[in-house]
């Protein structure tokens, strides 16, 4: 054959092989093609309606059946960024799953009437969720979850048949509660405070730059360690001195239990749940045998054994647990291991950030140590030691407060969710079928642009800024708002030049703790604590942050959990502050 019909012959052959093969790819995917654009359709039709009231519209999906899982379940943010981009930022959208009705509720006003009406939903189908393949609880304390449906009143929804002492979503929504906000909170937070500044002192860091490998094992190791002996009390850590990097394995395999994934995918996820399950249990039993004879500390709430009046009023003798049906002990550490791990999930990560962000511009560090000195008592070993003459004066700090809001807004990539178990439900123009799971996702609000002040464009939403809290009585421009005119212009009369803190407007547009009755029970504590944790940390130490950018941005396989980690390590340099430093530019007094 001649050699240059051989060289157009040769594709001709492969073609002719390949022919049939792509014949078939071609009819296989027919049914894929076919779904996507009738789906596509249908979603067009429904987005456009002028209905008065309507459903939301689905997102199009190609594969039939499963519908969007794969894209929510394997990639969750660039779903909903690019279904929030379909729909709209106002307009709520459904996504098709197998067997369940999802939806995400979007749009400031749409998300406060969901608030509103938080009441008439629940959280159930989530909670019991996240309890068996996130924490591990067994099935038969499964069902009482399951079949309390008395609703978070001190009175039952009328109708519910369950005994009282089988209330268990209430009975321990009430002990998180009083823990967490009530009389257990001072206790609580002072523990903690105590705790953090202990670990703190006793770091091998002197005047001299020490250099670290990451910032964010630092605060696991600093501040996540002292809110679980907060919580649990010094001897949990003492029976299992494991059990705070097991948690840390156990955040980073999260994803993969979110996703339901199975074990022989997973094993290191479930062998780190089992090991925590573990070091529980041997710390109930211990605290069971020898707290009988035992009594609390003087504020009536620490516990030698037990930790908190908190776990005491769950596991003791007469405790919730104790006198709900089908709980055994396993049910009990599960139950634990789920509150440690979200009091933590979210803190840990949270405060680094702030203090991240601090250290890492030398004027805003500059600013916030002037503040904290321009309003505390200044004793050189008191706040060597971290101790401030009032924390509630720290909370009301208004450079400290926006530092906070901006990381919340900026980090937290979380869920709030509700389950319309007894009737469908109205959000304005837009109706949600009975038994349907609505999703509210803090990014698309927390990075909305045409509502977040930006100084025009200076400041992105994407980027932090430690004044976007912050309103400037002669300055117009300031607030968290784009639009001006929302923003208070009433000045202090004791200092008309001073700014002020605010979030007002920011409803259902900035909800790191979700919002409604089952808003997170723990955001005081939380406030106080990433406030505290800043402070108490650049004025007891210099930091110079290492870490390249890259490095800085959030690991989006968190996407959901809360608090985000960070792609990766965060090295950085440490020394401990003398106490002139402490007390340049401070008037000596002591309270």
């Amino acid at each position: 054959m001649d050699p240059d019909l051989a060289r157009f012959a040769k594709p001709l052959l492969i073609m002719d092989c390949l022919r049939p093969a792509l014949v078939a790819l071609f009819v296989l995917s027919i049914p894929f093609i076919f779904n996507y654009v009738a789906t596509t359709l249908f979603f067009r039709i429904s987005h456009r309606s002028k209905e008065a009231v309507k459903t939301p519209p689905t997102i199009p999906h190609s594969i039939p059946i499963l519908g969007s899982s794969l894209d929510l379940g394997f990639n969750a943010l660039s779903f909903v960024e690019s279904s929030t981009t379909r729909s709209g930022k106002q307009s709520p959208f459904r996504v098709a799953l197998p067997n369940l009705n999802l939806y995400f509720v979007q749009g400031s006003d749409n998300i406060v009437s969901l608030w509103k009406k938080s009441g008439t939903t629940t959280g159930t189908p989530v909670h019991l969720f996240c309890l068996k393949y996130l924490f591990g609880m067994p099935r038969e304390a499964l069902e009482m979850y399951r079949s309390d449906n008395t609703g978070l009143g001190a009175q039952p929804v009328p109708g519910s048949l369950v005994a009282p002492r089988n209330r268990v979503d209430y009975r321990t929504h009430v002990g998180l509660l009083r823990f967490t906000n009530g009389t257990g909170l001072e206790g609580f937070y002072e523990r903690w405070a105590a705790g953090f500044t202990t670990r703190l002192r006793s770091l091998d860091v002197g005047d001299e730059w020490a250099d670290m490998p990451d910032l964010m094992t630092f605060f696991s190791d600093s501040f996540g360690t002292a809110v679980i002996e907060s919580i649990c009390g010094p001897m949990m850590i003492r029976l299992n001195p494991q059990f705070p990097r097991e948690l840390s394995k156990y955040d980073q395999a999260m994803p993969g239990l979110l996703k339901g994934l199975p074990r022989w995918i997973i094993p290191h996820a479930y062998e780190a749940r089992a090991n925590l399950i573990s070091c529980i249990r041997k710390w109930h039993d211990h605290a069971r045998e020898q707290s009988q004879g035992s009594l609390t500390e003087d504020d009536g709430d620490a516990d030698a054994y037990w930790g908190s009046a908190f776990m005491r009023e769950r596991h003791g003798p007469h405790g919730i647990f104790a006198s709900v049906d089908n709980f055994n002990q396993d049910s009990c550490a599960a139950s634990d291991l789920g509150f440690i791990w979200a009091a933590t999930t979210n803190l840990v990560p949270s405060a680094m950030w702030s203090t991240l962000e601090t250290f890492k511009d030398p004027s805003l560090l500059a600013r916030v140590r002037a503040e904290i000195k321009a309003c505390c008592c200044c004793n050189p070993t008191a706040l060597s030691e971290g101790r401030f003459d009032s924390q509630l004066t720290i909370q009301a700090l208004p450079l400290m407060q926006s530092i906070y809001a901006e990381t919340l807004r900026l980090r937290v990539r979380a869920y709030a969710a509700r389950y319309t178990d007894r009737e469908q439900i109205r959000l304005n123009e837009w109706i949600f079928p009975k038994e349907s799971i609505l999703l509210v996702s803090t990014t698309p609000a927390h990075i909305d642009q045409t509502f977040w002040n930006t100084k025009g464009g200076a400041h992105p939403v994407d980027r932090f800024w430690s004044d976007r809290f912050l309103v400037y009585p002669n300055d117009p421009l300031s607030g968290p708002l784009a639009e001006p005119m929302k923003q208070p212009t009433t000045p202090s009369p004791s200092d008309a030049t001073a700014p002020k803190f605010s979030l007002a407007g920011t409803n259902g547009s900035w909800f790191p703790y979700g919002g409604g009755p089952r808003v997170c029970v723990g955001r005081a504590f939380s406030k106080r604590a990433i406030i505290a944790a800043c402070a108490i940390m650049v004025i007891m130490f210099d930091i110079e942050i290492l870490a390249e950018e890259k490095d800085l941005q959030m690991d989006p396989k968190f996407y959901g959990l809360g608090g985000q980690q960070p792609m990766g390590k965060v090295p950085f340099r440490i020394r401990r502050r003398k106490d002139n430093d402490l007390m340049m530019g401070c008037d000596n007094k002591i309270g």
